[in-house]
């Protein structure tokens, strides 16, 4: 039920920056192919925002300060871990290794890139639509990962253009490093941040909803990031890796999609039928509801612009 217009050429975009990282890696470009993953989701991400118009009457200054406090947050605690990490292998303590890798390292990340959309959840309460709390969220977990992917790979980026090394391997790790990590990060968090959100806009829904409350989310969040977490340590082979934490993106994509109904449908509960009003997403002529009785876009979903004056 969300707006679908104009939603191809960002698809397209997605698809062909996935090929450019793999063409630059294939070139043994792979500073480049490491920015150019790092930059892809984020890069892509502001721009819908911007071109569906989700926050055309409100700043983007939050959205932004939200994905700075996630990179911020992101550049210190690489730093940290890489600390620790070079501690535990100096001392040979293979099983402290693994309980930092497998374990605290994805709880505490994603508790980190909860920290910037709770603190505007406290502060800022006139954002209190679900889908505020899913923006948000997103924003600050797109932020979270570039910093990640860009300071643990930052001493390839000072290298020499040309590098050496298995093009494949790299085509692969970037593509788990760059993308899969930040989409799963970003699906976790605001798979979070949306359900706290719906809890405060419509406790009853949330509650019989069970599936977008936040226990549920909360619970396949930290599931998913220890999941996968293990299974980069356990499992050596690269190819596996890719293929567990595609089939994972799709699944938390997926279990989204579930979410964002639920707020949409709660969002829509305050709107009653009301007098014809022009679809901001197809422009028919149709009575104010919930969902579009011709094209089936969610009004909720729509820009806030085009709500004013809409809501009973």
């Amino acid at each position: 039920h969300l707006p679908h217009r104009r939603g191809g050429p960002f698809r397209w975009a997605l698809i062909a920056g996935l090929l450019l990282i793999l063409l630059l890696a294939a070139l043994h470009l792979f500073a480049p192919a490491t920015v150019a993953a790092a930059v892809l989701l984020p890069a892509v991400y502001l721009l819908y925002l911007y071109e569906v118009e989700v926050y055309a009457d409100e700043p983007w200054l939050l959205i932004g300060a939200t994905m700075v406090a996630g990179g911020v947050l992101g550049f210190v605690f690489t730093q940290v871990v890489g600390s620790a990490a070079s501690a535990l292998d100096l001392t040979g303590d293979s099983n402290g290794a693994f309980a930092l890798q497998a374990i605290a390292i994805p709880i505490v990340g994603q508790l980190l890139m909860l920290a910037g959309p709770l603190a505007l959840y406290v502060l800022r309460g006139r954002y209190r639509e679900p889908l505020d709390g899913l923006t948000f969220g997103a924003a600050s977990a797109l932020g979270f990962s570039l910093a990640t992917e860009l300071t643990t790979l930052w001493p390839l980026l000072g290298g020499p253009l040309v590098a050496t090394g298995d093009s494949v391997d790299w085509g692969l790790r970037l593509l788990r490093l760059g993308v899969l990590v930040a989409l799963v990060n970003a699906s976790t968090t605001g798979l979070i941040t949306a359900a706290v959100w719906l809890q405060r806009y419509d406790r009853r829904r949330s509650e019989r909803a069970w599936e977008a409350g936040v226990p549920a989310t909360a619970l396949v969040a930290a599931g998913a990031q220890v999941l996968l977490a293990t299974v980069t340590v356990v499992l050596p082979e690269l190819g596996i890796q890719v293929l567990v934490w595609v089939l994972a993106a799709l699944a938390l994509t997926l279990y989204v999609r579930q979410v964002i109904h639920q707020a949409l449908l709660a969002e829509g509960s305050v709107r009653e039928i009301g007098p014809a009003a022009p679809c901001p997403e197809c422009h028919h002529v149709v009575p104010t509801m919930r969902f579009c009785p011709n094209c089936g876009a969610a009004r909720a979903a729509a820009p806030r612009s085009s709500r004013m004056g809409t809501v009973a």
